[in-house]
């Protein structure tokens, strides 16, 4: 049985991705959890108290991937596109539109910034070991695209979300196995 916490930031989460930031209010996410307003304004003050704790929660879900994927010693590309696909999944498969994205990263932009910005950082640190331990183990060089390797950990982790404020419906995940290709031949050594 899940607790009215819980009932709301699922109720939350899909009222956000199908409907935008703009667009859901506090009523709409009753109406989806079929909770009372009142019990969701004792919970969360505010739609952006919610949405801070949707993303909170997204990111935490997300971390158990994080985790996975900084204690793995399988091969770096198969596990980096991995981890950065299922990191992009509620991007790109349950965002209704590119519209909706772009409002969510707005809005997680506007009231999310810390949240997101150490997640960043987070990840990032992680990418970077892997990173290094590749370079130390031979079996990748970053000296033909000369960047080092916090520059090259920045763009692994951001270059795929670029796909979330892009208007084209194309399959953003076998641009994203592109993307991984494009990086593996270009660090071979």
């Amino acid at each position: 049985m899940l607790s009215s916490r819980e009932k709301i930031l699922i109720s939350a989460t899909e009222c956000f991705f199908q409907h935008g930031y703009a667009t859901a209010n506090i009523s709409m996410v009753a109406r989806y959890a079929e909770i009372s307003r009142v019990t969701i304004h004792k919970q969360f003050r505010s739609k952006e108290t919610l949405f801070r704790a949707v993303v909170e929660k997204y990111i935490a879900d997300n971390n158990i991937l994080l985790n996975e994927y900084r204690l793995s010693s399988e091969d770096f590309w198969t596990e980096t596109e991995t981890f950065i696909l299922k990191r992009c999944d509620g991007l790109f498969e349950e965002v209704s539109s590119s519209l909706i994205r772009t409002d969510l990263l707005h809005a997680g932009q506007s009231y999310c910034q810390d949240i997101i910005s150490e997640n960043e950082l987070k990840v990032r640190e992680i990418i970077s070991t892997r990173i290094i331990n590749e370079v130390k183990n031979k079996r990748m060089t970053l000296k033909k695209i000369n960047i080092t390797v916090e520059e090259f950990a920045r763009v692994i982790e951001t270059a795929p979300f670029g796909l979330a404020l892009s208007s084209t419906e194309e399959d953003n995940q076998a641009f994203v196995k592109h993307l991984m290709k494009v990086f593996k031949a270009s660090t071979q050594g």
